[in-house]
């Protein structure tokens, strides 16, 4: 008799773990493009898991997330931005961003401002203790990638790189009939 997916073992390999979710993508999903699969769900992991990492071992130490990082990283990077310009850069949400920008204001490290090109909307500056915090935290987030890069020769880093931007370069169609799936129309899925 064959276990059940819920009693089937959670690999702790990666391979193990493709090799699960594969097997059950094709029981579900025969013609699936399954190495499309495993390559997305690689990189979504592997991302999910880096960010938890610096959060846990950088940001949350710091009393920031990784989302606060990340917006101070973008304004010390880009200059003033809208905070539009801010969540189309981070690829969140207007809400996400401000309520993080909501928190980084409290905290002293970033200051909003009326436009001078545009009096209707706000731009976000770093405060002078912006700048440092994010230097730092900047340096310590810096020293974790190099404990993760070390995990790939030279040649490895510069042939990712180069991969992981073409991935972002590369636009996908829209999905049009997903709401169908949501909403229990799976037929036309």
């Amino acid at each position: 008799m064959q276990p059940s997916q819920s009693q089937l073992p959670i690999p702790g390999d990666p391979a193990e773990a493709d090799a699960q979710a594969a097997e059950a993508a094709r029981s579900f999903a025969p013609d699936a493009d399954i190495d499309a699969m495993l390559m997305i769900f690689g990189l979504v992991r592997a991302a999910e898991r880096l960010q938890q990492d610096f959060e846990v071992s950088v940001q949350r130490p710091a009393g920031l997330t990784w989302a606060g990082f990340r917006a101070l990283f973008a304004v010390k990077t880009v200059g003033e931005l809208t905070p539009l310009q801010l969540a189309r850069l981070t690829n969140v949400s207007q809400a996400s961003v401000s309520a993080v920008l909501n928190t980084l204001e409290r905290k002293g490290l970033i200051q909003r401002s009326r436009s001078d090109k545009d009096g209707r909307s706000v731009t976000i500056q770093l405060t002078d203790y912006g700048h440092d915090v994010v230097g730092e935290l900047f340096a310590r987030n810096n020293a974790r990638e190099a404990e993760w890069a070390r995990a790939l020769t030279a040649r490895e880093r510069s042939t990712l790189i180069r991969l992981l931007r073409k991935i972002r370069r590369h636009e996908v169609s829209t999905i049009t009939d997903a709401t169908r799936v949501v909403n229990g129309d799976v037929s036309t899925a």
